[in-house]
């Protein structure tokens, strides 16, 4: 008898740049474990403002991951 089916998760991470005209914007980079890049980019977006620009810029090993206590679906400003 087979088992559940569990989801693999990676901890993506991803910056928000707000669109200002201040010379001085910084992006924002957000860590959240999903399962692919594109479900991490949506999850992120829901979080920004509508102007702002959202960018997948690296990932997270799972040690670290543990470490912050990410959850999964759980975007966290690091």
């Amino acid at each position: 008898m087979p088992g559940r089916v569990r989801r693999r998760y990676n901890t993506f991470l991803v910056a928000v740049t707000p669109e200002r005209p201040r010379k001085a914007a910084r992006p924002l980079v957000y860590a959240v474990m999903k399962p692919d890049a594109e479900a991490a980019i949506e999850a992120v977006r829901g979080l920004a403002g509508p102007q702002a620009a959202v960018s997948l810029v690296g990932g997270l090993s799972t040690r670290i991951a543990k470490a912050l206590k990410l959850k999964p679906d759980e975007p966290r400003a690091v």
